[in-house]
């Protein structure tokens, strides 16, 4: 494995986009050899993780028609990254002047727009590793010889700084100072067993920036689960509980809110397709609450069933919003309890098809029937 990742440090050196002999070779190498050597090596190295890594894939780029200026060699879920641009893996990176391999481990840096990959903001890219560090503090201090920063040195690639800014931690093998293969093996193994850690935060984490709410990853999962996929081992991040408690939460301090406007106020969530129903005077406000544990922003999601939507369309222009964002949820208490929280009231609430998107379908699978 010395051997490879050296021979591809040097061939950066001649690097072009086109496909020359030097670069063919550079390809040959990325995703046969160290690719092979990665697969072999994560396979037998996961089954003996804390939590084996149910879905483990290993991919290598070398072009996507011309040639990368910083291929890579990338170890994931496939679950819970099914590309380079989602979710959190393992990548070998090589920089661009031929100085550094890197085993970073990092998150979609780029996305797909307009059939190129684009750099996602960095400032967004920094909250995302900010969190990660945190996250995985305990087990990140144990190897002090590893690096929070790299430099891909890419002179064309636009992706090469959103690599930087995407990546959590790395270990750097210079250019005629990489370590034997034991070294390799044991830095993977350490990795791999920290990307699972990851993975498994992830999976409960009530604030995670850039990500689904845990509200609507849940929903999005369980729909998944009875269309019958599989989910790539990602759980559901809130219990029946703490749904609850989110929710009940929610509902408190909106009946509170509507209550100081002089509405008289029903919970009827439990019979009707919406949450509260408020009266004043001859008002009658159809009232729809949903509560999050997770911060507000202009891209945050809701989930809502095909019930409600009808209602809320009916009922307009008597529809009100209420969301509930950044609740606080104590899982150490027996029932969990929810506090805090933030009112985002929108009244009339109108309902936007456009803005709407399926999560799941029912279809009525009629047999014999060429329809």
């Amino acid at each position: 494995m010395r051997d490879l990742l050296e021979s591809v440090l040097r061939l950066q050196a001649e690097f072009d986009s086109t496909h020359t002999p030097a670069m063919v070779r550079r390809g040959e190498l990325v995703e046969g050899g160290i690719a092979d050597w990665v697969r072999d090596r994560a396979d037998r190295i996961n089954p003996r993780l804390p939590i084996p890594i149910d879905d483990i894939q290993v991919k290598a780029r070398d072009h996507t028609g011309r040639k990368s200026e910083v291929p890579w060699v990338r170890v994931y879920s496939a679950g819970r990254s099914p590309s380079a641009t989602t979710g959190w893996y393992l990548v070998y990176l090589f920089d661009a002047p031929g100085t550094n391999v890197y085993l970073s481990l990092m998150q979609g840096a780029t996305q797909w727009v307009n059939s190129e990959y684009r750099p996602r903001p960095k400032a967004d890219l920094r909250l995302r590793v900010d969190w990660a560090r945190r996250a995985l503090a305990d087990e990140l201090v144990v190897r002090l010889d590893r690096v929070d920063h790299i430099a891909l040195g890419a002179r064309k690639a636009k992706l090469g700084p959103a690599y930087e800014a995407g990546t959590v931690a790395a270990f750097k093998y210079p250019v005629g100072a990489i370590p034997d293969e034991s070294v390799l093996e044991r830095d993977l193994a350490y990795m791999l067993s920290v990307l699972s850690t990851l993975y498994q935060r992830v999976d409960t984490a009530l604030d995670l920036p850039g990500e689904l709410s845990p509200e609507v990853a849940d929903a999005i999962v369980a729909g998944e689960r009875v269309a019958g996929r599989r989910g790539g081992g990602q759980g559901l991040r809130l219990s029946v509980p703490e749904r609850l408690a989110v929710e009940h939460r929610a509902v408190l301090l909106a009946t509170e809110h509507l209550r100081g406007l002089g509405y008289r106020v029903e919970d009827v969530g439990a019979t009707k397709p919406y949450d509260l129903d408020a009266k004043r005077g001859d008002e009658h406000l159809f009232v729809e609450v949903k509560g999050t544990t997770s911060t507000w922003t202009d891209r945050s999601e809701i989930i809502l069933t095909g019930n409600e939507v009808e209602l809320h369309e009916r009922e307009y222009p008597n529809t009100m919003l209420v969301v509930v964002s950044g609740i606080a949820l104590d899982r150490d208490t027996d029932p969990p309890t929810a506090s805090g929280g933030i009112l985002r009231v929108v009244h009339p609430w109108r309902i936007t098809r456009e803005r709407l998107t399926a999560v799941t379908y029912r279809y009525l699978a009629a047999p014999d029937t060429n329809a």
